[in-house]
């Protein structure tokens, strides 16, 4: 395993260097740091931090393949203005477009005890929560895996009182909903998340909802998923695409994103 730390000497890029070298001490990955300069005459600040010269997005791209990595880790302040415009564009182009999983830290966190993965479809609801689990194995966190109920049904079979129910009873009657949480949950027991791993279901818009349940549940890190559209569904890819966009820009605790395995 290794993993990539952007670092420009900002504080919240100090934050994610301290976040992410903790994490990655936790799971037994190898580091490297890396500084992107846009003019050549700039320095690392010691030898032990790669520069590169260049456009941000496509120099950490750049080395993200040469240096086969699997997780890059990037700091946001969270700030106004022109700031937050360029760290969220800057967070957003990565999501779109790093082949490995993007973690944005937010903020200041001692430790991941409690983890919220959002589903975003079958596809990612498995995904998510082997990324998920596989944090959860290294930190010991709890895992919550989350999937916001649809308010139209998904099939000329689905039957307009599912959409009221509660995760334990979509999986019980292996509703759509329930056989994908139910997957998921598996997918995350099965790269070692030992703690507790509860599904759940919440009713509404799911933008709304996923930052709803942040709050509520106090977590420290949230899964995502981006790039994801159904078959005869490409409407549906840029929505979820929107919808990771302004989970990045909005949430309050950092994200990891997920995109799928093509």
């Amino acid at each position: 395993m290794k993993f990539l730390i952007c670092v420009d000497g900002s504080p919240a890029a100090l934050e994610a260097a301290r976040q992410g070298a903790a994490l990655a001490a936790a799971a037994g990955a190898q580091v490297t740091r890396l500084r992107v300069a846009r003019q050549p005459r700039e320095t690392a600040p010691d030898a032990s931090i790669r520069l590169r010269v260049g456009e941000p997005v496509e120099q950490i791209l750049a080395e993200v393949s040469e240096g086969a990595h699997d997780l890059v880790v990037i700091g946001t302040s969270g700030g106004r203005g022109l700031a937050k415009l360029f760290m969220g564009s800057t967070s957003s182009r990565l999501a779109k477009r790093s082949p490995v999983p993007l973690l944005v830290v937010k903020g200041r966190r001692e430790s991941v005890k409690r983890i919220l993965v959002c589903t975003g479809g079958e596809m990612f609801g498995e995904q998510n929560a082997r990324w998920g689990g596989q944090v959860a194995a290294w930190t010991g966190a709890r895992v919550t895996i989350l999937h916001v109920m649809s308010q139209m049904p998904l099939s000329e079979r689905a039957r307009l009182e599912d959409l009221d129910d509660t995760a334990p009873e979509a999986i019980a009657q292996n509703t759509r909903e329930g056989a994908m949480l139910q997957n998921a949950v598996d997918a995350a027991v099965a790269v070692g998340a030992a703690a507790e791993v509860k599904p759940k279901l919440r009713h509404g818009l799911v933008l709304d909802e996923i930052l709803a349940e942040i709050e509520a549940g106090d977590y420290d890190l949230v899964v995502i998923g981006a790039h994801y559209a159904p078959p005869g569904m490409p409407w549906r890819g840029l929505l979820l695409d929107d919808v990771a966009d302004q989970i990045i820009e909005q949430s309050p605790r950092s994200v990891l994103v997920v995109r799928p395995v093509s």
